[in-house]
């Protein structure tokens, strides 16, 4: 983490010289990807960039995507980040299992009770499953964490791509090739086949 964190900054510094100190601003997707900002060169090879470090650091890009006009009722933060969440560790467990690495999840802090109840989703899900992650959440302030910033850029794009934006769709094709289980992996314990893309709904 310390690694990637050092190496994120040292990107924005350098695509980014007239921001000043990279540990003072806050990346924010839609400065980069929305149709506007995503014609300037700079911000293309910024995230050209992003995905050159993260392949290189050998990680392991996740997403969980749902499509909206496939709920059958409003799609809140309450409802659905469990959901996505118990998503993302079904299949991160199989990584680090394979890695034989405890898993942690640190996500951007967004309000105590939604962040309570976060944690309480993961912990039950990892302990009564015996998963190879720690049985919590951990939180930080994205405006501190270079990971957590490429973790909203990721999912900018991603999101972007799947509301049909094709300035976005290859580059986010090339994150999902990102992962560290080159190999076919093993199943999940619900059986179903690992992936880092998962489609949730």
């Amino acid at each position: 983490m310390r690694t990637l964190d050092r190496r994120i900054a040292g990107a924005k510094a350098r695509f980014y010289p007239d921001r000043g100190d990279p540990g003072k601003w806050e990346l924010k997707a839609r400065r980069i990807i929305n149709p506007n900002p995503w014609k300037r060169s700079k911000n293309r090879n910024f995230v050209k960039e992003i995905l050159r470090i993260l392949g290189q650091l050998d990680t392991t890009v996740y997403t969980v995507t749902i499509d909206k006009r496939r709920l059958h009722h409003d799609m809140t933060l309450d409802t659905t980040t469990p959901l996505q969440l118990q998503a993302l560790v079904e299949h991160f467990a199989v990584e680090c299992a394979e890695h034989r690495e405890a898993g942690m999840i640190v996500s951007d802090w967004s309000n105590h009770s939604l962040d309570a109840h976060a944690s309480v989703c993961v912990a039950t899900f990892v302990i009564s499953r015996r998963l190879f992650l720690h049985p919590c959440m951990y939180y930080a302030n994205s405006r501190t964490s270079h990971a957590i910033q490429v973790a909203d850029l990721v999912s900018g794009i991603r999101r972007r791509a799947e509301e049909g934006d094709t300035n976005l769709q290859g580059i986010d094709a090339e994150l999902a090739t990102v992962r560290t289980l080159r190999r076919s992996a093993p199943t999940t314990h619900t059986g179903r086949q690992y992936t880092n893309r998962i489609r949730l709904i």
